[in-house]
């Protein structure tokens, strides 16, 4: 999966009306093993999400700019920096519109999976950590929580440009604490609902789930190729039933299945039905 470009900004907010300060970073983030591992981390974590909605942009306007900005990009107008710092003075202005919302990292990345462009923005928050030093030592560090991303969005920039007319190139995370909560961040994107929650891409059937109805469907098979209890009571009903009244055999109980008795069994059985009619002739 390689890493195009990538950027963190960060804007610091109080669920409290203050004033949101927007810290941005003015570099892209250096290659490396860290960086890709980091991007590596936050798709799995958003692969992994639930209650995923899928959409398209809005018309590009004034409450809707971010599809402008990042068309600018792609068409090499502005570098990725430009982009995203509009982009995330965007965001800001509208952080302190909405007094639910809290400050955040907000990540930007363009990368490559296959030969599909994706756009990830994502706001990830910090949580307390402990790293243990080389002196055996143990030092509180903040690290980002990629574990708990309540706020993101993926943009497939190739389907979003070889097929404007799809309705699902877009899908982004609605948030669990409410749609108020998340509203802000969904008119950041641009982004509207064109297919329903986690309906534009089904989950595949994973191997368990395909061995596990093969053993089915197989014991399904051999119980009903199992002779049972109550078939062989059946066909030695009818049996008996299809003898003469007038013909008795005393000595000789028929109630067990001659399909399965052993020849030493169907000799005997042969043998008394012999003596049977030699007695009722004398």
């Amino acid at each position: 999966m390689p890493v195009l470009h990538s950027i963190i900004h960060k804007i610091d907010k109080k669920p409290d009306g203050s004033p949101a300060i927007l810290h941005r970073s003015g570099a892209e983030l250096d290659e490396s093993q860290a960086r890709d591992d980091l991007i590596s981390r936050l798709n799995e974590s958003y692969n992994a999400k639930t209650g995923k909605a899928w959409g398209f942009f809005h018309a590009e306007s004034g409450a809707h700019p971010l599809s402008g900005w990042l068309s600018k990009y792609l068409d090499g107008t502005d570098d990725f920096s430009e982009f995203s710092g509009n982009a995330v003075e965007h965001l800001t202005m509208l952080m302190e519109e909405s007094n639910l919302s809290i400050g955040s990292n907000v990540l930007f990345c363009h990368y490559l999976q296959g030969m599909t462009d994706y756009l990830v923005i994502a706001l990830v928050q910090e949580t307390e950590a402990v790293l243990m030093t080389d002196g055996l030592a143990l030092m509180p560090i903040r690290r980002l929580d990629l574990d708990r991303i309540q706020l993101a969005a993926r943009i497939n920039l190739s389907e979003w440009k070889s097929n404007p007319a799809s309705r699902q190139y877009i899908s982004f995370i609605k948030g669990k604490n409410g749609r108020k909560v998340s509203e802000y961040f969904r008119d950041f994107i641009g982004a509207q609902e064109g297919v329903g929650t986690d309906q534009a891409k089904p989950a595949p059937c994973s191997r368990h789930s395909v061995t596990s109805l093969k053993a089915k469907t197989s014991a399904r098979i051999q119980l009903a190729r199992r002779p049972t209890h109550l078939s062989a009571m059946r066909w030695s009903r009818r049996s008996s039933a299809s003898q003469s009244p007038s013909t008795s055999y005393p000595k000789c109980s028929m109630t067990i299945s001659q399909r399965r008795l052993p020849t030493s069994s169907a000799i005997r059985i042969t043998a008394c039905r012999l003596r049977s009619r030699q007695t009722k002739r004398l």
